[in-house]
């Protein structure tokens, strides 16, 4: 099953790069997956290298059912710094835009339990290290 570009994407291009196959298609207004060479990274890598190296890590998911295309923002601008700032400035709304998985949120509730268990047990306030 390939991997498929959700609307959580920041459009900040680092799957570009990532893709070994290099299955990761734009025209410059859009991103997507061409189903035909994605191989999920099996026998190269453990995990989909679009999904390790996306920032939101729900912008590049398995694809279930249908395609999908994210649109990017056209920038006008010829001046660098304007231009990076815009980018920066469109990709840091579309992060504080997207709700937080209640994973990390019940990761971070479970090991600050576990943490605080501990050092209640081994009567220290130091950090622990693993």
């Amino acid at each position: 099953m390939p991997y498929t570009i959700t609307d959580s994407c920041i459009s900040c291009q680092r799957c570009l790069s990532g893709c070994p196959t290099n299955a990761i298609q734009t025209d410059g207004s859009s991103f997507w997956i061409d189903a035909n060479l994605c191989n999920q990274c099996e026998g190269s890598h453990g995990v989909a290298q679009c999904w390790s190296v996306c920032p939101t890590n729900e912008g590049c998911v398995p694809l279930f059912t249908g395609t999908a295309a994210v649109n990017l923002t056209a920038e006008t601008s010829t001046d660098y710094w304007n231009h990076w700032f815009a980018s920066y400035s469109r990709m840091v709304a579309r992060l504080k835009g997207i709700e937080q998985s209640s994973y990390w949120r019940q990761w971070f509730d479970t090991y600050s339990h576990t943490l605080q268990t501990v050092r209640t047990q081994t009567g220290t306030s130091a950090p622990l290290m693993p």
